[in-house]
């Protein structure tokens, strides 16, 4: 039975673990914290990503665990509608909010039941290309395949591929989880994400995630710092949001910083290791699609017959199949983080670019190449 090391029990990590084990392989599941945690956040899962969940025969955890949008509201700072959205209407598909933990969690129970070892507390501090990872206290392992599964800050993509430089961006966000409290969807419709935009670059989404749970965003350009201060200043943004200083006060002590980055390796797989997720295209949240596109990644190399001739054939077959589409991701999500794509946050998912994405069935691997010049952002040379 052909083995997998996977460093990292996120989302691509486990999506790739239960899909691997499925297929036939021995894989164990490296996560250096001492429990499956996810953070306090939410994220949106649209059509593309919901695709994959069912295939993996996680339909319940849809309608149990997330929180199906039924309106996308934009306004101004002022409080102002400037677009009302129908998510179908305007994406071709549903979005479904989740907190981050009612994913992972039942993530990690499917993959446990499909044999998969999850080892918690397990440190990896290097990798080797022919497929060795190496663990604080000296323990090493030897795998058929180490799959990278462990962010934007790799230390396996490190050790493989060397010290590639980050994508740097003009944004940084505060994410929390906050309470819902009566009054807060008055016409008794909780099912409603709402964004508010200022001009000066500030910007607050609320996105429920529950009936009791709402996901809540603060964005500012880095040059914002006072702004991007940890914990808030209530009343630097209640002066930007008058309408929502009910949620603002909320905040209090809580909520995680992030600055944006990005990631374009030079290749996603090397030797015996291959990257996933935010190790292999981190990207900026502007498009809501980096859980989306882990899952895309994950699920499309556990598909794939990595055991047919060669392992560097298949996963060649396999980058060069679905990096074109996460490629196009990137550059979309990083242009509108730029401003440049869409510069009065308006356009939200009705953009007629986006439908390859969207449209995008990666379970069967069916899905139209996107255009790259509405991006402008040709894809590198794949090794």
């Amino acid at each position: 039975m052909p083995s997998a090391e996977i460093v990292g029990g996120g989302i691509a990590g486990l999506v790739a673990s239960i899909k691997l084990a499925r297929s036939g392989w021995s894989v164990r599941l490296h996560e250096r914290s001492d429990a499956l945690r996810a953070g306090g956040n939410g994220l949106p899962i649209f059509e593309n990503g919901l695709r994959i969940l069912e295939a993996l025969g996680l339909h319940d955890v849809i309608e149990t665990r997330g929180h199906q949008l039924n309106r996308w509201i934009i306004r101004l700072s002022s409080g102002q509608t400037t677009h009302e959205y129908e998510p179908f209407s305007a994406t071709g598909g549903r979005i479904v909010m989740f907190q981050r933990q009612a994913l992972v969690d039942p993530l990690a129970e499917a993959a446990a039941k499909a044999g998969v070892s999850i080892e918690v507390g397990s440190r990896v501090i290097g990798a080797e290309r022919d497929g060795v990872l190496h663990l604080e206290g000296g323990r090493r392992l030897e795998a058929d395949l180490v799959v990278a599964a462990d962010g934007i800050q790799s230390v396996v993509r490190k050790s493989v591929a060397g010290a590639l430089p980050l994508g740097t961006h003009r944004k940084g966000a505060i994410r929390l989880l906050i309470p819902i409290h009566p009054g807060d969807f008055p016409d008794g419709n909780d099912r409603v994400a709402i964004e508010y935009n200022d001009p000066g670059g500030r910007r607050i989404g609320l996105l429920p995630c529950s009936s009791q749970t709402m996901y809540m965003i603060l964005v500012a350009l880095l040059s914002d710092s006072e702004a991007l201060q940890m914990p808030i200043k209530p009343e630097l943004w209640k002066e930007t949001f008058p309408t929502l200083g009910r949620y603002i006060d909320r905040v209090g002590t809580a909520g995680h910083y992030d600055e944006y980055h990005s990631v374009f390796p030079p290749a996603w797989h090397y030797g015996k290791c291959v990257l996933i997720g935010d190790a292999a295209h981190g990207m900026t949240p502007a498009l809501g699609q980096g859980a989306n596109s882990a899952m895309m990644t994950a699920y499309s190399l556990g598909a794939s017959d990595l055991l047919k001739g060669s392992l560097s054939d298949a996963l060649t077959a396999w980058e060069a199949k679905i990096r074109p589409l996460v490629h196009f991701t990137q550059k979309f999500a990083e242009g509108i983080t730029e401003g440049r794509l869409d510069p009065k946050n308006d356009i939200f998912f009705s953009d007629p670019a986006l439908r390859p994405l969207l449209s995008a069935d990666i379970p069967n691997m069916r899905f139209d190449m996107p255009d790259m010049n509405a991006v402008n952002g040709p894809l590198p040379s794949l090794a």
